[in-house]
């Protein structure tokens, strides 16, 4: 009699925590601890699964040859913990992966179904097995409740060869791109004795010239004056109507009408326009509209909500976040949702409300994503958030709710009130039926007001007039979710990077605020990008890559073919630059040179002020490992205050409001960050 050999599959969850859900959906596992991580291993009839944890990428792109030069394009992937000691963390789940792929004979790829969870599983199969794709197998499920993990389970797809190749060209392209780039620019530098570390990237320097454009457009914008006069009522104001944009560009003219009218007493309603009108449901949530309305109910940034957002789907509260789509298919089970919330205390009502519908149907955005529906709830009980995660999940709930809803009914009202042949219009908007904006409820902002009833004919009293003098305004600053709407719309980056592509930004001080200003050296990296690569500027070279992506997924193009294509483009750019190093670092140095010496600068010396001395200017000094703030008339002035240990600490060109001393910005990558009195004896750290 002969002993059937059970196989052996080795399931890869993206995170512990991810393996952990993968095992509690497939049920009847044991668990088995090898090198401090923790197995989950399940028996079935036909085959024995292993489900062991990664830590997001095992593996990263290195380059193989010794140096520091550029071009490099010899790259290979080697494990992340080997070159970068901050990453050590990864050793354990790296061999532990290893010592259970040993025993494999199929593997399942379970990390998050998109570009970047299918370049995780592919690399730890490949770089530690090397097995035919035959012998590999997808989940694909867009939320980690137990019901689609199992539903993924049952319906396994082949490997998933497209989209680990469009996985492994981008990230190609982004070290090609990023490395040499950066390598460049830094070698400029250097060859003027300095030393900066700069940046730029295939993504990164369109981003940065769309802000500095706007920089630039601000920074050159010279105001117009003009004019508006307002009737005063006791319940209102008027403006008057006056040519296209109801402003007055002529001062004598403006006059000449405010003298005319300013002393009448009495005027006419000479017509009573109403428009009534629809104002209908917003569309499902993607990541973009998660963040650009998180950011504007919350004040909390695109980085932040994404991370935010990855931990309620890790908690199995919504479906996955990195999404491009704004449509929810029926298939996701609207009513089985609807079910879940209304056994959450908190939605219960809302719930009840939405499902007396005669048939349930949602609004529905432009945007799809092949892999994922847009974002929603699972039902799913929540527990021990914290106060911000609270917020966006209930932002997500109020969204889900609210795209069910009917079109709120609306009024606008514009009376016309005539003075001396001169039309004032007063403006109104009300609420007729809320309908949707009872679901969404507190996140919708409409204007609301109203006018007193009045009709054709009626004379009011005028309480008076104003004139008043106006300028132009400079174009509005991008914020950090405008700036990511932006990137969405010209398709540039993808729905996981933007948010870390504005961040690597403000890290390289190329901009600073929110709104963002862009630093003197932004400007001065785009300046010299635009006269010597100016190609790497072009959102149509970052937009023809996205494209090829899709292509490559497809299977309509090689990751091959586009890989030496860009490698070609990019030698011929670098070849131009390396020609012209010296003389573009001494563009650069005088930027790097001044922009340190800003941000070193605090504000004048209050010590100084009282000896009669006018030149003494704070400044943060850097000795011997450690920080400080002194005085620029040392030693005549021996003035210092001490400054956190931890922390970067950045000027901000603002007084204290108690002791009007210098605040600086303390700005901490895993706490909060602070701004703070420089004087350690400040009244307003009392409490602190």
């Amino acid at each position: 009699m002969r002993l059937e050999i059970m196989e052996t599959t080795v399931m890869i969850g993206e995170k512990p925590k991810v393996a952990s859900k993968l095992a509690n959906a497939l049920g009847n596992y044991s668990t088995k601890t090898n090198r401090g991580v923790k197995n989950y291993v399940i028996e079935t009839d036909e085959r024995r699964i292993i489900i062991a944890p990664a830590v997001g990428h095992i593996f990263n792109l290195e380059q193989i040859s010794e140096g520091w030069d550029y071009p490099v394009f010899d790259v290979e992937w080697r494990p992340i913990f080997e070159t970068s000691d901050s990453s050590d963390y990864v050793k354990k789940y790296y061999n532990n992966l290893r010592d259970q792929i040993e025993k494999a004979d199929t593997y399942i790829n379970a990390c998050d179904f998109d570009l970047e969870g299918s370049v995780i599983g592919a690399n730890i199969i490949k770089h530690m097995a090397d097995p035919d794709e035959e012998r590999i197998e997808r989940m694909k499920f867009s939320t980690l409740t137990q019901s689609d993990l199992q539903e993924a389970f049952d319906n396994l797809e082949g490997f998933d060869k497209g989209m680990t190749d469009a996985g492994i060209t981008r990230h190609t392209l982004d070290f090609y791109y990023g490395v040499n780039v950066s390598r460049a620019l830094m070698q400029a530098v250097r060859e003027n004795n300095r030393y900066k570390t700069l940046s730029t990237g295939r993504v990164q320097g369109p981003t940065l010239k769309i802000l500095a454009d706007k920089e630039r457009e601000i920074r050159a914008f010279e105001p117009d004056d003009y004019w508006e006069i307002f009737l005063k009522h006791s319940e209102f104001d008027a403006k008057l109507s006056y040519g296209s944009d109801d402003r007055i560009w002529d001062e004598d003219e403006a006059n000449g009408i405010f003298l005319t009218v300013k002393d009448e007493g009495r005027t006419e309603v000479t017509d009573i326009d109403i428009n009534n009108y629809s104002h209908n449901p917003p569309i499902p949530f993607n990541l973009t509209g998660l963040q650009s309305e998180a950011s504007s109910q919350f004040n909390i940034s695109p980085k932040k909500t994404q991370s935010i957002a990855q931990t309620l789907y890790e908690n199995s509260l919504i479906s996955y976040p990195r999404t491009e789509s704004q449509k929810l298919p029926p298939k996701i089970g609207y009513k089985d949702i609807l079910g879940k919330l209304k056994s959450q205390d908190s939605y219960e009502d809302l719930a009840k409300k939405v499902m007396k519908k005669d048939s349930l149907s949602t609004t529905q955005g432009k945007k799809k994503d092949d892999a994922h529906p847009a974002i929603y709830p699972t039902g799913e009980h929540p527990s021990g958030l914290s106060k911000q995660e609270r917020k966006v999940y209930d932002l997500i709930v109020k969204r889900f709710f609210a795209v069910f809803g009917k079109a709120a009914k609306r009024r606008s009202l514009t009376m016309t009130l005539t003075v001396e042949d001169y039309d004032f219009q007063a403006k109104s908007k009300i609420t007729v039926e809320r309908n949707w904006f009872d679901l969404y409820d507190p996140y919708v902002k409409v204007s609301e007001a109203a006018l007193p009833e009045l009709e054709v004919g009626d004379i009011l009293d005028v309480e008076g007039f104003d004139l008043e003098d106006k300028e132009t305004q400079p174009p509005q600053r991008y914020s950090q979710s405008r700036i990511v709407n932006k990137l969405e719309k010209e398709n540039l980056g993808t729905k996981a990077t933007r948010a870390s592509t504005i961040d690597r930004l403000y890290n390289r001080n190329y901009i600073e605020g929110d709104p963002i200003n862009v630093t003197d050296l932004g400007l001065a990296i785009v300046d010299t990008l635009e006269d010597h690569i100016p190609d790497l500027l072009s959102p149509d070279l970052t937009r023809e890559f996205e494209e090829k992506m899709e292509s490559i997924r497809q299977g309509e193009e090689t990751s091959e073919g586009v890989i030496e294509k860009a490698r070609e483009d990019l030698d011929k750019m670098l070849g131009k630059f390396k020609d012209q190093e010296k003389e573009i670092g001494a563009e650069l140095v005088n930027t790097i040179d001044d922009e340190r010496k800003r941000r070193r600068k605090l504000g004048p010396c209050h010590e100084c002020e009282e000896q009669g001395r006018e030149d003494g200017m704070l400044r943060i000094i850097k000795s011997k490992g450690s920080s400080f703030v002194g005085c620029s008339n040392y030693p005549d002035c021996e003035n210092t205050y001490p400054l956190p240990n931890t922390g970067k600490v950045n000027s901000t060109d603002q007084e204290c409001s108690t002791c009007g001393k210098p605040v600086i910005y303390v700005e901490r990558k895993k706490k909060k960050s602070y701004s703070m009195c420089v004087d350690p004896d400040c009244p307003s750290k009392d409490d602190w």
